[in-house]
């Protein structure tokens, strides 16, 4: 999890990544998701901020409590 200063400067990161990611890893297996205005520490806090109205369909990038 990353907090950037805006969406623009997080996309350019998560595609700049994903080039390289993408030589290495299976096709289709690289995933990212861009949650603008909060901050990391909240959600880290409470996850509860950026929960889907569809959870299963979003569920492999939503923070989970440790075991």
């Amino acid at each position: 999890m990353y907090e950037w200063d805006g969406p623009r400067r997080a996309e350019h990161y998560a595609r700049s990544l994903w080039r390289v990611l993408a030589l290495v890893s299976e096709p289709g297996s690289i995933r990212y998701a861009i949650v603008p205005g909060l901050r990391r520490d909240d959600v880290i806090a409470d996850p509860r901020l950026v929960e889907d109205p569809e959870p299963e369909a979003a569920a492999w990038w939503r923070t989970v409590a440790g075991t």
